[in-house]
């Protein structure tokens, strides 16, 4: 109701609604006639304010008829009014120009807003809408950069602003516009690893987009359309909802395809990235044959309109479908193209991924020390570009094959640089794989209590994240190091994760022939 500016919200309410209403008018009615007039563009605006920003959200307003008459001028000492009646306040000291909007200000602004004509109304939505949309594209620049200190800054704004963010997207979906704020909202859900929270958001831009007129696809700006289909579909498939992601990616297929304002090249570009997209949804359901299919027809329509850099993308993942068959001749080969390519654009950067790629092919024929050459470059690469979430990957492998060679104490090191990442890029579930390796290390060393202490730390997690298929092998773990000690206490802490009883597990730990149970 507050943010609907409900003016009967106070209808047989109790007196403590009536006395903040009558405080906040009271503050809004000592303000100059000027500030009050000034103000009422705030009403848009939901729990946070960046004054440095507001000359220009003028500068968009401005532009409109409806407010011409308007002394922009002097925006910022309405808001010096507005902050010594306590309408507004600094989150900080530190950052003065950031600021929090009393609660009920915005419902009371509505209300005066609600006086006005609907013109003017109309007219402030589509004001701040341009002013978001504007705003959504730099954040969206900083969060992708390869600076550190910039994609933290992007991160930071868009937390402070999302529910303005939101509320311009809002507008936008409502209005059939250009709705490309989706993109910054999805970017930071994806850096967030908040895969639940981007899903949502992308649902309901997509269920906006359906009540979209079709001549949206005319426009220059109706590219947008397919794209929040394909992030959509990307979304669905991080949530490994396979068969809505298929469906998304077709939808976004199907748009491209009707796109008339775009490039013919742009528009082969799109449409190759997410036939790759789809070999991705196959090959993550171990469709591999179908997998490569969809990956041989981005190729296809990259080679044919001369994208070469794009190709070493889609060179990648046919490597990583072969690899998962144990094709490993062939892996070697397309992860050697993409290589190849990526070098010669002199994308240092992407390399890292290839490198580690053709570690772990390496690994599994166990040609180690090519396996660590191959390792030593990715790291080296992640390092340079202070990429540290990603060295975390790296080190956990170095540390098998450490293991593999029996270089323990070199392993337990990779393995403990890997682990203190992921605790401190709060990576949980990834944690579990590596108390694993250094629970299987221990057990080489037939050092079982910590054995068991790390193979109950990898179950815990994989319970936590209702994993029962990781589960079960952790299972056969403890119940190796169980068989060895007979210790009861580890019986109990295993049994309690499970959420049964000792006894039963400990049916099922007993060696094959003592028991009935599989």
């Amino acid at each position: 109701m507050l943010d609907a500016a409900d003016v009967n919200l106070d209808s047989g309410s109790e007196d403590k609604t009536q006395s903040i209403l009558k405080c906040v008018e009271y503050s809004h009615s000592n303000l100059s006639p000027e500030a009050q007039k000034l103000l009422l563009c705030l009403a848009p605006f939901k729990g946070f304010i960046d004054r440095a920003d507001l000359a220009n959200y003028s500068k968009q307003l401005q532009q409109l008829e409806s407010f011409q008459g308007y002394p922009f001028e002097k925006f910022d000492e309405a808001v010096e009014e507005a902050l010594s009646w306590g309408l507004v306040s600094p989150m900080s000291d530190e950052m003065p120009r950031l600021l929090t909007i009393q609660p009920v200000f915005p419902y009371f602004l509505k209300t005066k807003l609600a006086e006005l004509n609907e013109e003017t109304r109309h007219a402030l939505d589509t004001g701040f809408k341009n002013h978001y949309q504007a705003l959504a594209e730099l954040y969206e620049q900083l969060m992708g950069s390869k600076s550190s200190q910039e994609r933290q800054y992007g991160l930071a704004f868009v937390q402070l602003e999302y529910e303005n963010l939101f509320s311009a997207l809002q507008t936008c979906l409502r209005l059939k516009d250009s709705f490309y704020i989706f993109v910054c909202l999805d970017e930071y859900f994806k850096l967030t690893s908040d895969p639940s929270s981007r899903l949502k958001l992308m649902e309901r831009v997509c269920k906006e987009l359906e009540k979209y007129p079709d001549r949206f696809l005319d426009r220059v700006d109706g590219y947008q359309l397919p794209f929040a289909f394909h992030r959509l579909a990307s979304a669905c498939l991080a949530k490994k909802q396979y068969s809505d992601a298929r469906s998304a990616y077709e939808k976004a297929l199907d748009a491209y395809a009707k796109l008339d304002q775009v490039d013919k090249n742009q528009k082969q570009s799109w449409i190759s990235m997410t036939y790759h997209q789809m070999g991705r949804v196959a090959e993550e359901q171990r469709q591999y044959e179908q997998a490569q299919q969809y990956y041989q027809q981005a190729l296809d329509i990259k080679i044919e309109f001369g994208d070469r850099y794009e190709q070493a993308g889609t060179y990648h993942q046919m490597g990583s479908v072969a690899q998962k068959q144990r094709q490993y001749e062939q892996a070697q080969q397309y992860y050697q193209q993409a290589l190849d390519i990526k070098i010669e654009f002199g994308d240092r950067y992407e390399q890292a991924r290839t490198y580690h790629q053709m570690g772990i092919v390496a690994q599994e024929q166990r040609h180690f020390e090519q396996a660590q050459q191959y390792y030593q470059q990715a790291l080296d690469i992640n390092i340079e570009f202070g990429d540290r979430y990603e060295q975390a990957r790296t080190y956990h492998q170095m540390g098998i094959v450490a293991q593999a060679q029996r270089q323990y104490q070199q392993a337990q090191q990779y393995y403990q640089q890997a682990l203190d990442i992921k605790i401190e890029f709060g990576d949980r579930y990834s944690q579990a794989s590596t108390y694993g390796q250094l629970g299987l290390m221990s057990e080489d060393l037939k050092n079982w209590a910590e054995a068991g202490s790390n193979f109950l730390q990898t179950l815990q997690i994989f319970a936590e994240f209702n994993d029962q298929h990781q589960a079960t092998f952790t299972l056969s773990n403890l119940q190796r190091v169980y068989q060895a000690t007979q210790d009861d206490a580890l019986l109990t802490a295993a049994a309690q994760i499970l959420n049964i009883t000792p006894d039963d597990l400990k049916q099922h730990f007993e060696p094959a022939g003592e028991s009935d149970q599989p």
